[in-house]
């Protein structure tokens, strides 16, 4: 077959990185054929890079001049990872996992492929998002990035857009990767090796490719932005100038009556609780909250760990094979192993005691305070004498890919068979056994006229075993995927041959996700990540791509795609593109098309979990006769939550209207606009929202004379259960579709490049820049639309990504700098509003956070023997979080390794 020969320029700069792909556009020619390329977005093989839709490539050797050790930490510092992502912080169940989110949006809508096929889901995130720490960078060949909505070609989670990971395999040799990262701040270190080998043959092509790598986790005592400190101004007595400590250590919670006092375990003012308790004990401190009440603070930074440290250890094998001229063999196999340490501080938990303890002097002269007998009395307890909480992760993915590519007179066909499956098991010691302390501790004995047992405010006194338990979890989550297609010509327009392409699938999909029984239970303080549940599914879709040259400079793309779930139904979502070129290096695209999201298998069915928490009581404010909106009556009790049958997907429209242009054969230009609706987002509802819709549905019934409604009529599956006395005996609330959100932006794209007899240059530049962020929030059983957020904290408006390389014969330099711009905080500046002169605190100013610009350098020699030497630093500046008005940090955003020197070598052979 002949096409229109393709005048195309080569990436001129990273984005992203800020890896420019740029424009390409038909020039008359019938004398050459030109081979099809298959692009992200797209199942048609076609002749032009720069398509209808924006698509982003960032090269492996962009990667690495990046500066960034792995996959994950360059893609969560693109431009179009607006808002930042997750990126595998401690104290918590994710901690061995990292994601990517285009436009700011969620995770989950997000889809990550392995060369074109799905990635293997992460049970961690119950089977929602994949987990891009566990991609081997030396593996990969290169990344394209599509930034618009693709359910059309690829189904569920493509709302955002589309990461597509491609891998290595054509290389042929041998070549060894080493590299070593070393913070000036302590903790972070880093080290990689890898191997890459491939072997070529007259029918086939193998290449093999194994890294490890390790990191060493942060502790929180290593920065000075979560160590302990006091507040400009503030009083260093009072518990609520502090910063970055708990209020957890050893503190009586007296109960009614004993007046509600809280206080400090002893009364020796000749010691502090440092003295008593040890060094990770602060105050005894004050509580201008609550006058009267004194504690014993905890410093949990000393032992807490801010990122975790891990050793991941991954396979690829892939080998191409020509069974005849007409038809390839492709096989696949790639396996991970993770192993994540995530440490927390000791767990804070409260011990019932209401048999209360007498106060008296212990033989080494600590004079401790009685806490009254009272059903409510007992004990703020940090238990720093069972040790650290200590979870360690081990995360392993097998996935396997069996494919044929076929070629007759009058189509192209293939199939493929993708089997992968993610392994998660956590083993979590240090947590403690909920209620089994109280049992624990000791009494006063008159006979001996001493405290027999234990008793929690004596250091000396032991704590005897029985407190302390496991926190175990088990998960897994395997996809089979089974899908074919054809692409034919159907006709000749003016511009050239009409092509269609129809595929079909069908996929299989399960979850099995558990935590211990005890945890299942509520059981066990001080963990987190409960179950996600267990179920499966299988998938049908059928789908189609027709693309119409209608003129030379015209194209108009159409696609399609049916879905059928066994669980919860079918979706058709359409997308509708073209690609104008108004002169040759002029390019005008448009595309606007629907997504969704399929509930995950944890959506659908997630086990009933309890967790413990303070709710408003709306409903005895009610009752009493007072405001619901001005209620401030407070219960404390637990709140069921568990996974909904009923749900439907996640929806979402989106469109994109773009500019590309090459000003000269050296220099071009894109600038896209885009907009993101999404509906039907599902949420978890709080108890206290709950509750506040019940009591306005009473209040309406009873002003309107009629019988009142209960709750699940607004929210479907949610429950409010009560005590004769008006108190919250429970909440129910079950994950409901309840949200949306709008989202507005521009992503502009720059590249350069020009050749001299002092070097070569090449500059980039990405920007991403959000005109509208709005999302929903539930009040009182309506769904009402945020403020623009766009600016605001935590969703910073622009975000920019630059690129300069210079290479000289052996020698390059390359610079990459990643700025995030300020945001406008939702807190006014204490002291910038005047009361006297009638102003209050919407006449105040909004706190602003700053911006900070991230400066990355690398220098590589490249060696006659075929091997090259690299030098860098990112971070070059040291630059530390920008923090908001209370003095913390948005962890997805900001970086906390600080200035880290590295050096690489690679040697060819």
């Amino acid at each position: 077959m002949k096409f229109n020969r393709l005048a195309k320029l080569v990436s001129l700069a990273s984005s992203g990185i800020v890896a420019l792909s740029a424009p390409s556009y038909a020039v008359e020619s019938n004398e050459e054929s030109v081979e099809r390329i298959e692009v992200t977005g797209s199942r048609l093989k076609r002749v032009d890079m720069e398509g209808a839709s924006p698509v982003t490539t960032i090269t492996a050797e962009e990667l690495a001049k990046s500066g960034f050790a792995t996959v994950g930490d360059a893609l969560r510092s693109s431009n179009l990872n607006a808002f930042g992502s997750w990126g595998g912080g401690s104290n918590n169940g994710w901690g061995s996992q990292a994601t990517v989110q285009l436009k700011g949006a969620s995770a989950f809508h997000t889809l990550t492929l392995l060369d074109g096929k799905r990635m293997a889901k992460s049970p961690v995130m119950d089977g929602g998002a994949a987990n891009i720490n566990t991609i081997p960078m030396a593996a990969v060949e290169r990344i394209e990035i599509l930034t618009d909505g693709a359910s059309a070609i690829y189904g569920t989670d493509a709302i955002a857009g589309v990461v597509n990971i491609i891998l290595k395999k054509d290389f042929e040799g041998v070549q060894l990767d080493a590299r070593m990262d070393r913070p000036t701040q302590e903790g972070g270190d880093s080290s990689n090796l890898s191997f890459t080998g491939g072997l070529n043959s007259d029918k086939g092509h193998l290449v093999f490719t194994f890294e490890h790598y390790e990191s060493q986790k942060i502790l929180q005592k290593d920065r000075w932005y979560t160590q302990p400190f006091v507040q400009e101004g503030g009083d260093p007595s009072d518990y609520q100038d502090w910063v970055n400590i708990s209020p957890t250590g050893r503190v009586l919670t007296q109960g009614g009556a004993g007046g509600w006092v809280y206080s400090t375990p002893f009364s020796n003012s000749d010691k502090s609780c440092a003295d008593v308790y040890g060094d990770a004990f602060i105050g005894s401190l004050d509580d201008s909250d609550y006058p009267g009440d004194t504690l014993c603070a905890y410093d949990y930074t000393q032992a807490a760990a801010t990122s975790v440290g891990q050793t991941r250890n991954n396979t690829l094998l892939h080998y191409t094979y020509e069974l005849s001229d007409s038809i390839e063999l492709t096989a696949r196999a790639y396996w991970a192993a993770n192993e994540t340490q995530d440490v927390s501080a000791p767990v804070p938990a409260s011990i019932s005691i209401p048999n209360g303890l007498p106060a008296y002097t212990t033989a080494e002269g600590l004079d401790l305070v009685e806490l009254v007998a009272d059903p409510n009395a007992g004990m703020n307890f940090r238990f720093d004498t069972a040790g650290d909480r200590v979870a360690e992760h081990h995360d392993n993915i097998f996935d396997y890919l069996l494919a044929l590519d076929g070629t007759t007179d009058f189509m192209d066909w293939d199939i493929a068979v993708n089997y992968n499956k993610y392994d998660n098991y956590t083993w979590g010691t240090g947590y403690q056994l909920k209620g089994a302390t109280t049992d624990l501790v000791g009494e006063w004995d008159d006979e001996s006229n001493s405290f027999v047992g234990w008793d929690p405010r004596d250091p000396n006194s032991e704590m005897p075993a029985g407190a302390t338990a496991n926190y175990d979890k088990r998960m897994s989550a395997s996809y089979l995927d089974i899908s074919g297609g054809a692409a034919f010509e159907l006709f000749e327009l003016p511009g050239g041959d009409a092509n269609m392409y129809i595929g079909g699938s069908y996929r299989e999909e399960s979850l099995d996700s558990k935590v211990s029984a005890l945890a299942e239970a509520g059981q066990i303080v001080g963990g987190n990540g409960g179950s996600g549940g267990e179920g499966e599914r299988d998938v049908m879709a059928a789908y189609f791509e027709f693309a119409m040259p209608v003129m030379d400079n015209l194209e108009l793309n159409l696609a399609g795609r049916y879905d059928d779930y066994s669980d919860f139904g079918g979706t058709f979502n359409p997308q509708v593109s073209v690609r104008y070129n108004i002169i040759e290096p002029l390019l005008i695209r448009a595309s606007w098309g629907t997504g969704f999201r399929a509930p995950t298998l944890s959506d659908l069915y997630q086990g009933t979990s309890e967790g413990f928490g303070y709710m408003k009581n709306y409903l005895n404010c009610y009752d009493q006769g007072e405001s619901i909106d001005n209620c401030d009556r407070w219960d404390y009790g637990p709140t069921r939550t568990g996974g909904n049958v009923d749900l439907k997907p996640e929806e979402s429209e989106s469109y994109n209207l773009g500019i590309v242009w090459d000003i000269t054969e050296s220099v071009n230009v894109s600038v896209d606009y885009w907009s993101l609706e999404t509906t039907n987002l599902i949420d978890s509802l709080g108890a206290s929202e709950i509750i506040k819709t019940q009591a306005k549905l009473w209040e309406a019934a009873d002003a309107a004379g009629v019988a009142r409604p209960d709750v699940s009529t607004v929210y479907p599956g949610t429950e409010i259960s009560r005590l004769g006395n008006g108190k919250i005996d429970y909440v129910v609330s079950q994950k409901l579709n309840v949200g949306l959100s709008e989202r507005e932006g521009i992503d502009v794209k720059v590249g350069a490049g020009f050749e001299s007899e002092f070097g070569d240059f090449k500059f980039g530049l990405g920007w991403s820049y959000f005109l509208k962020y709005k999302s929903s929030y539930s009040e009182a059983g309506v769904q009402v639309i945020s403020d623009d957020e766009a600016g605001r904290e935590d969703t910073p408006a622009h975000r920019v990504n630059l690129t300069a390389d210079y290479l000289l014969g052996d020698h390059s330099i390359s610079y990459y700098g990643n700025f995030i711009g300020s945001q406008e905080s939702w807190d006014v500046i204490e002291g910038s509003w005047d009361p006297d002169a009638g102003e209050t605190a919407d006449d105040g100013t909004l706190y602003e956070i700053d911006s900070v610009m991230y400066h990355n350098l690398t220098y590589t020699y490249t060696l006659p023997w075929s091997n090259s030497f690299s030098l860098g630093v990112t971070n070059l500046t040291d630059e530390e979080p920008k923090f908001d008005y209370n003095g913390t940090y948005e962890g997805n955003l900001y970086d906390i390794r600080g200035r880290t020197y590295w050096a690489g070598f690679r040697q060819s052979f």
